[in-house]
């Protein structure tokens, strides 16, 4: 096996970014976590370069420079140490035991590549067109697969019979926001058209509603596919521990063993650049149980999702406000996916439960400027005449308050481009 770049860093997202942007110029590359076994590696596979992170657990990433630069059979390997550990003495110790390069974390990733040839030269097999290719604008393609909770009994469902699960795809990757029933149908679409062989799912929380469709999910039956699985840790339940157990669980209804590629990403309130040009915010929401909200901007466009939050509304204070908070992440994005469980007068009986109003997202979406609005996750008791009914109010509220926000019901089979 050729490895021209040995990554090594405990951080997954950091790992698999700079992978993929290495490999899009043509490097051939091989991440190693285990920092233990970074210097056998290097004996075996010889790269031109290795990329360390400096806090590591097992050997730190400046004893393993130190190793590395001291050893004649590894001497002639360039170090690019990558770490947040920035601190002026740590980049002179760095190079005094013989960095070649030192990056600070977050690094720029549009410069990521050409400050990597410049010590390591270019690879020796550059993938065409990588050089000079501009960059272009595409498409991205929103697309409903469950919007809803669950009644009692079902036949009462308006709008759909599965729970939330949106779809976003582009030229390049395919995103998918929760994991409720919807995916179970999107999965079939994928393994149909079999064009997709790398997905990233965000999970908002673990309320039955959002995951109960991970363990039949598709795609994590077939070995060809890879799976890059980001979600919230809760105090009661990691989120290791609740993809294993709804995995577990599906082996009743569908015994096949689980093949794909798999990899777990914890996310706390942040940004995350996870591949070249696309950047996720997660931030935590007003609802019950550790819950996150997304964000997601690539090629020039935004999208927010946040299917479960209630506003502060009179409540707030000047120290903590979080409507002000969450306005900040939705601003001016081209499409708000926000929750709008309930019409202003059920609301009512339903303060401090974790979801929203119409009339008070509708009010959010014009303070913050947002470009479209799906009114999403609305209460499954609602017929298809109730929702009729509720969306009139929304658009004469609007016309009270001489607004020209574009919205809509979130309903399965809803495509939106962007």
């Amino acid at each position: 096996m050729e490895v021209e770049i040995l990554i090594v860093d405990n951080d997954p997202v950091v790992c698999y970014l700079s992978q993929e942007l290495l490999e899009d110029v043509g490097f051939t590359t091989l991440i190693e976590q285990d920092s233990r076994k970074v210097l056998q590696a290097i004996k075996e596979f010889k790269p031109r370069a290795v990329i360390l992170d400096i806090m590591m657990s097992g050997m730190d990433g400046l004893t393993l420079c130190r190793a590395i630069k001291a050893d004649p059979e590894m001497r002639e390997t360039k170090v690019i140490m990558i770490s947040g550990k920035a601190f002026s003495v740590e980049k002179d110790r760095a190079m005094r035991y013989g960095a070649d390069l030192f990056l600070e974390k977050p690094y720029e990733i549009h410069s990521f590549k050409d400050k990597i040839t410049s010590v390591v030269g270019q690879p020796a097999r550059p993938k065409q067109g990588s050089q000079a290719s501009p960059k272009t604008r595409e498409i991205m393609r929103v697309r409903i697969w469950g919007s809803r909770s669950l009644p009692e009994p079902p036949a009462k469902l308006a709008g759909g019979l599965h729970t939330p699960c949106v779809s976003v795809e582009t030229n390049s990757h395919f995103f998918i926001f929760d994991a409720g029933s919807g995916l179970i149908p999107l999965g079939e679409e994928l393994l149909k058209e079999a064009k997709r062989k790398e997905i990233w799912l965000f999970l908002t929380h673990f309320h039955p509603a959002h995951i109960e469709g991970l363990g039949l999910f598709g795609p994590t039956r077939n070995p060809l596919m890879r799976l890059h699985i980001g979600g919230p840790n809760d105090v009661e339940k990691s989120l290791e521990s609740c993809v294993r157990d709804v995995f577990q669980q599906s082996f009743a209804v569908n015994p096949a063993p689980i093949e794909s590629r798999m990899q777990l990403y914890v996310f706390q309130e942040g940004d995350y650049d996870i591949l070249p040009g696309v950047r996720i915010s997660a931030f935590y929401t007003n609802h019950p149980t550790t819950t996150l909200g997304y964000r997601l901007d690539f090629g020039g466009r935004s999208l927010v999702y946040c299917p479960d939050s209630e506003f502060s509304g009179e409540s707030a204070t000047s120290v903590q406000d979080y409507d002000e908070s969450l306005g900040r992440k939705c601003r001016h994005t081209d499409l708000l996916i926000l929750d709008s469980r309930y019409s202003a007068q059920d609301y009512q009986k339903h303060k401090n439960q974790g979801h929203s109003s119409i009339m008070d997202t509708l009010g959010f979406a014009v303070d913050y400027e947002v470009e479209q609005l799906l009114l999403f996750h609305l209460d499954a008791s609602y017929s298809e005449s109730d929702l009729a009914t509720l969306t009139g109010q929304a658009r004469d509220h609007l016309k009270s308050k001489a607004s020209n926000l574009s919205f809509q019901v979130a309903k399965e089979g809803l495509s939106i481009n962007l």
